[in-house]
């Protein structure tokens, strides 16, 4: 059987056993094991009179209050921290761009200008390497502004600072409305991880949050290797002179590559599982959750990578779709929220807790549209890369062609 035979040379193949290593350590060992024993997971239900961490607040008054009053130090101080592409940036503004953060300052103070009455009015306080730094405790927002309106001045700021700031829609509530989770929160939370979720559901999501993450890049280096082997042994006419359809070969080695890749996963969720079960009772656990979320979790995303890459593999040399992949990964992966808030169009799915089973309710039938679009992108861009195989097959596309289409263009002019 040709799938069969596709397999063995994937997963026998030194570039799978690295691919093999780097998924498990990566996204199991040193994320999803390292943080079931580090302390910080909660095995037990919450007692009364205990601490429960934070949580995201409905507050605008406290929301207002401290966005602005951060604002206008980091405005005061000219230093702004963000990550615009997940590590740390800091930004100092000069003309216009200063003067728009002043402006918005303005709308939501009342204070024209606010520099001056920052530095005549609160006490300058310095730290160890005398650092200067205005506080700003009662401030607030002393304008007649709106919830709605702050939240586009916010967006506005964080788009002049280029993006990633702690004012950004996605991140300002995490940063400026977080209060004490109470006993009655935990609680419920407690229970719907025990009872609704049957403790592995919770977990396996977590678990996919991980695996999500590094499946969207690691499988272009066993893609481009494989598929550009037959180069490199000079096979490539050889296969191509064979009787066997352009379909069936591409259709086995799409095949065999996405369930080489999902190798890696499946043998980690045995591990999750055995993992959880430690700390939990398995009677009350459900023991297929972690092989189901992997399923409608991670293999779209490994169908999605696997198609697009076999399509660059098809135009590209294996360096030049390596480069593009990381890329467009790098870019993905700093762009979105470590929680449910994703888009049909995001192919990482992040969900970095265990709890928050309503949360990832609410965005139930996102994550169905997501996943079904990017399994729909992968098939159809293992299609197109079948079509790009015929033609190479036939002589029609390939470098050759496209040296002596570069070479004619250069002596006719």
């Amino acid at each position: 059987m040709l799938f069969l035979k596709e397999l063995r040379r994937v997963v026998f193949s030194k570039i799978f056993i690295l691919f093999f290593v780097a998924e498990v350590f990566m996204a199991f060992f040193t994320q999803f094991w390292s943080d079931m024993g580090s302390g910080f997971r909660n095995y037990a239900p919450p007692v009364p009179g205990g601490d429960y961490g934070m949580t995201v607040v409905d507050d605008p008054p406290t929301l207002t209050q401290e966005a602005t009053a951060s604002l206008i130090n980091d405005y005061v101080n000219n230093e702004y921290t963000t990550y615009p592409y997940g590590f740390i940036h800091t930004v100092h503004l000069k003309g216009s761009d200063k003067d728009k953060i002043s402006v918005i300052l303005s709308k939501l103070t009342g204070i024209v200008e606010i520099e001056q009455y920052v530095r005549s009015s609160f006490e300058i306080k310095y730290t160890y390497d005398e650092y200067k730094q205005y506080i700003i405790p009662e401030l607030g927002v002393l304008n007649n502004v709106s919830i709605d309106e702050f939240h586009a001045l916010m967006t506005e700021a964080d788009k002049i600072l280029g993006g990633g700031s702690k004012y950004s829609p996605k991140e300002i509530m995490y940063n400026f409305s977080l209060g004490p989770k109470s006993y009655e929160e935990a609680l419920a939370e407690y229970n719907s991880l025990i009872y609704d979720d049957r403790i592995t559901n919770g977990y396996a999501r977590l678990f996919c949050d991980y695996h999500g993450f590094f499946m969207a890049l690691l499988p272009v280096f066993l893609v481009a290797v494989y598929l550009s082997a037959d180069k490199r042994s000079k096979a490539e006419q050889l296969i191509f002179s064979r009787s066997i359809s352009s379909v069936k070969l591409a259709a086995a080695r799409f095949a065999a590559l996405v369930t080489a890749e999902m190798i890696p996963v499946l043998f980690t969720a045995i591990l999750a599982t055995y993992r959880v079960a430690q700390f939990y009772d398995p009677a009350m656990m459900d023991m297929f959750a972690m092989f189901k979320y992997s399923f409608i979790w991670i293999l779209p995303t490994a169908i999605a990578v696997t198609g697009t890459d076999m399509l660059l593999s098809g135009l590209l040399p294996a360096v030049a779709v390596v480069i593009i992949q990381f890329g467009a990964w790098f870019m993905m992966m700093f762009m979105g929220s470590l929680y449910e808030d994703f888009g049909v169009f995001d192919l990482v799915i992040r969900h970095n807790t265990e709890y928050d089973r309503q949360g990832f309710m609410d965005n139930i039938t996102v994550f169905v549209q997501n996943r079904l679009f990017f399994t729909a992108l992968g098939l159809i861009c293992t299609a197109l890369y079948v079509f790009i195989w015929k033609l190479r097959r036939e002589g029609r596309f390939g470098e050759s062609k496209l040296l002596s289409k570069l070479s004619l263009h250069r002596s006719e002019t």
